[in-house]
């Protein structure tokens, strides 16, 4: 028994340091290109790890893989930024203006689709580290797993707001656990929808 306990207090010491290591890699990157030019390279470069690690490759060398993919993603990742902040923003200025209006059934249309934008959002770095397509196949790929699987859509949402609730509760979750944790989390549901897909895409070369 106290073998086992032992393991397992090992176990979750190097998980800590291992989400850790990344956050700090996530934050440091993301400071590099000044917030603006770093922050998409830099998830884009997390989750590929956090990918790695869903596979079952947790001895993979996480800054190799990490830079690789900062430095390969680059361009890709500030564009599918672009676009998804551009389209935040608009939503969220739709949002505003008709409720200066005093319009509530434009503000709950809105509404509406800003939920469904924070659900296609959960897939889109899953989706991105996951799948070798285009951009708006992402979106498109993100869009369809979202409402194809309710469950795990859920899911992902209640660990985004449980991270949000850490974070908020105190400093530390931020450094370290912030990015890494929530990366790890989303990618490990959002690949029970994937294997559906890879299965059939299997086919389709196949054939």
């Amino acid at each position: 028994m106290i073998h086992s306990l032992t393991n397992g207090l090992n176990r979750f010491c190097t998980w800590v340091m291992r989400l850790a290591y990344v956050n700090v890699l996530w934050i440091l990157f993301s400071l590099a290109g000044l917030v603006v030019f770093g922050l998409m390279p830099a998830t884009a470069a997390m989750f590929s790890v956090a990918r790695e690690w869903a596979k079952g490759n947790t001895d993979v060398p996480v800054f190799s893989v990490f830079i690789r993919t900062f430095k390969k993603e680059w361009g890709a990742a500030q564009l599918l930024g672009l676009i998804l902040v551009t389209a935040g923003l608009f939503l969220f200025a739709d949002i505003r203006i008709a409720a200066q209006m005093n319009q509530p059934v434009l503000v709950n249309v809105f509404m509406s689709i800003g939920l469904i934008f924070v659900f296609v959002l959960l897939y889109v770095f899953p989706v991105f580290s996951h799948f070798d397509v285009k951009l708006r196949q992402v979106l498109s790929i993100s869009f369809l797993i979202a409402f194809s699987r309710p469950l795990v859509t859920l899911m992902m949402a209640a660990g985004a707001v449980g991270m949000l609730f850490l974070v908020l509760f105190h400093v530390t979750f931020l450094l370290f656990f912030s990015g890494s944790a929530l990366s790890l989390l989303l990618t490990k549901l959002s690949f029970t929808a994937f294997m559906s897909i890879d299965q059939r895409q299997e086919k389709e070369k196949a054939a």
